[in-house]
């Protein structure tokens, strides 16, 4: 399930050094001080404060899945072991659960 870059990830504010990308998001490798995930470029178009909340959002991005699967495995174990019922059966704060876990692992959560 989990295929992405494990956490933790790291939020960088990059706008004393690099005019091109102010903020980036990178993770601690062996042997190298570390790898960018993804560069949040400067764009007239997008506010600086809008830059920096995407990179916080994306730099978070793991512990929002883990939230998202604990929330869904204690929903689950609430109805002591019984099936989970169909999405569309699901109160709607479960139901957007299921979709945002759908729609980053491509699996259904039953």
């Amino acid at each position: 399930m989990n295929k992405h870059t494990p956490a933790p990830w790291f939020f960088n504010d990059n706008t004393r050094y690099w005019k091109t990308n102010p903020y980036s998001i990178t993770v601690s490798k062996p042997g190298v001080h570390g790898t960018t995930i993804a560069n949040i470029p400067n764009r007239r178009s997008v506010p600086d404060d809008e830059k920096r909340a995407n990179a916080l959002l994306i730099a978070h991005a793991p512990e929002l899945l883990g939230c998202v699967i604990s929330m869904l495995r204690w929903y689950s174990n609430r109805l002591d072991g019984h099936n989970i019922s169909p999405i569309q059966n699901q109160p709607p704060e479960i139901q957007r659960a299921m979709i945002v876990f759908k729609k980053i692992t491509g699996e259904n959560y039953v």
